[in-house]
């Protein structure tokens, strides 16, 4: 809780740094400022989602060759991660406890980053909620009218950001289509024809925000498609939301909107591309575009409702997609009050806390860790502030136990001795306790004393350590020892 001897020795003549690399496979989705991204896609001045529910800068990545062991671990509700042994997760060891809300709650676990090697099936992991909070009240359109165009009518400078928009947005982004061909522009919408209400909110927004009647409505057999020839307005909605259903997604402003602001997206996407099936007490919702779902993912969890994701591969005429479930009793109500729906079930108290929230994670059991053999080319990535990022399912350290260790020695009664320790580490809170202890046992002893420090006695200095956590104990002696031989090794040069 107190350590001491941080920081740096500037007159410092031995020094060493010791710990492990840690990376994750190339294809591994981080979640960035505004999207999901493959880590090895990943460059510096990017911001990417901290432990904190922050979005800091990239301020390095790192590629090395690997080969050895992963462990890829996989949770209830989140899906998995691909990692290096000594990778920290940050995670509660609750495997040994049936009911992990009612361990963390009495104390019996504490949080902590550990190692990828270290956890197992039933230990939970901590996964963020985005913190960050900014709200928007308009926007400027942007939108430019083409030199030669003199039919169109021009957009509002600027659009009101309020709920009724946002509804507008997530019909758009459920439904919506942009044809972009020569000679034609046009922004559609297509429902199903049992979706009147629907219908006639899209007629209606659009004529409250951009002052527009339907170009056409076209009715087939089993759907309605409502069809504005509106240039201007495609150009807005593709720059803003993307075009094509697989490219769809929010701008990063929209994802950090207050709560209240954001039930209105959440409506109108499920409203479209998903539903809520009251006899079987399940709500689903589909979208092809990686970007939308996870997306939409962060939403749900900012509004703390318990959701599955699963991902089906592309086979024959149909593509890859996502699939976001909610069956959580609490959490079904929540949703179906947010879409506008009425639900008539109670809500089961009996709770066996396999998955639950408090103000900063997401707490998700893992259900299965599977070893595998691995060669090739592993990343990892140096964040400014939290010095940890996010994965599609784990909240990762962006290093393992590092300690830096800073030695000044000097000579009394013939023996050369130790002055002055100090120590910079990164990790958990076990790394800085060695780290802080080894520095006090070996201030004023020779240094033929000081190499004789063991991890037994440094363990015993601190009261003991938890099986998991003995490495830390061997990284800080093995400090103390290679910071000697580098002021012995400059001595010789």
């Amino acid at each position: 809780m107190h350590p001491r001897n941080m920081g740096e020795l500037p007159d410092a003549n031995g020094v060493a740094t010791v710990g492990n690399k840690v990376c994750v496979l190339p294809e591994t989705l981080i979640l960035a400022n505004s999207e999901v991204v493959q880590i090895k896609d990943i460059a510096e001045g990017q911001k990417v989602l901290g432990h904190d529910g922050y979005f800091h800068q990239v301020v390095n990545t790192h590629k090395r060759k690997y080969s050895g062991n992963l462990y890829i671990i996989r949770t209830h509700n989140l899906g998995g991660t691909v990692l290096t042994p000594d990778h920290h997760v940050l995670a509660l060891k609750t495997s040994p406890f049936s009911h992990k809300l009612d361990s963390f709650q009495k104390n019996k676990v504490f949080v902590d980053w550990l190692n990828a090697s270290q956890l197992e099936k039933g230990d939970t992991l901590l996964y963020p909620v985005i913190k960050e909070v900014a709200n928007k009240s308009s926007f400027d359109t942007g939108v430019v009218k083409r030199k030669w165009d003199f039919r169109s009518i021009d957009l509002p400078k600027n659009t009101i950001i309020d709920n009724n928009f946002l509804r507008l947005v997530g019909y758009y982004l459920a439904e919506g289509y942009l044809c972009t061909r020569v000679g034609v522009k046009m922004l559609g919408f297509v429902f199903g024809s049992n979706e009147q209400t629907f219908i006639r909110d899209v007629i209606f927004l659009m004529k409250k925000f951009f002052n527009f009647n339907p170009s056409d409505i076209r009715k087939a057999h089993n759907s309605t498609n409502i069809i504005y020839y509106r240039s201007q307005l495609v150009d807005l909605f593709k720059n803003l939301f993307g075009k094509g259903a697989a490219e769809k997604h929010l701008p990063h402003w929209m994802l950090i909107l207050p709560l209240e602001k954001q039930n209105a997206l959440i409506c109108g996407l499920w409203r479209g591309d998903g539903y809520i099936s009251d006899r079987r007490k399940v709500a689903k919702f589909v979208t092809i575009s990686q970007q939308l779902a996870y997306q939409l993912r962060s939403l749900l969890l900012r509004q703390k409702i318990i959701s599955s994701f699963l991902t089906t591969s592309a086979k024959g005429i149909h593509k890859k997609s996502y699939s976001i479930y909610v069956k959580e009793d609490s959490s079904l109500k929540k949703l179906a009050a947010i879409v506008g729906k009425n639900v008539h079930y109670p809500v089961n108290k009996k709770s066996p806390h396999k998955t639950w929230f408090d103000e900063n994670y997401y707490y998700s059991p893992i259900s299965k860790i599977e070893k595998i053999r691995y060669e090739g080319d592993v990343y990892n990535l140096e964040v400014e502030g939290s010095a940890s990022y996010v994965s599609e399912s784990a909240t990762l350290h962006n290093c393992g136990d590092v300690m830096k260790m800073f030695l000044k020695i000097g000579k009394k009664e013939g023996q050369e001795v130790i002055e002055d320790a100090k120590f910079q580490t990164l990790g958990c809170g076990a790394a800085i306790a060695t780290s802080s202890i080894a520095t006090e046992m070996i201030k004023g002893k020779p240094v033929s004393e000081a190499l004789k420090l063991t991890k037994q006695a440094i363990m015993e200095a601190l009261g003991g350590l938890p099986p998991a956590k003995h490495h830390c104990s061997v990284l800080a002696a093995e400090a103390v020892k290679k910071a000697i031989e580098d002021y012995k090794n400059k001595k010789l040069t």
